[in-house]
């Protein structure tokens, strides 16, 4: 916002104007996207882990080590959406 001389305000941003307009979202967007990307990730390596070891061409101790941080991970990831949503619910609930 800017005032001129004579004290009027020359421009106001349009968020101001607006105060409950939808922001844009993208930067919140890809980092859920690239948190999601990772656990798939690390869920596809351990799948790989686990054929190799069945197949005779991998360490089982590494299959193992695999599959934990991929459900570790995965579990993360659960509880980060629960955590969300919860904070979704009480603002939805909460009196304008």
């Amino acid at each position: 916002m800017q005032l001129n001389a004579s004290g009027t305000v020359a421009t106001m941003d349009s968020s101001l104007m607006n105060p409950l307009s939808p922001k844009p979202a993208s930067r919140e967007k890809s980092l859920f996207q690239q948190i999601l990307t990772e656990v798939n990730n690390q869920q596809n390596q351990a799948d790989s882990q686990v054929q190799r070891s069945l197949l005779g061409e991998g360490d089982l101790h590494e299959a193992t080590i695999a599959l934990e941080k991929a459900d570790l991970s995965l579990r993360l990831l659960v509880q980060v959406r629960n955590k969300l949503v919860s904070a979704y619910e009480e603002l939805s609930r909460m009196p304008m």
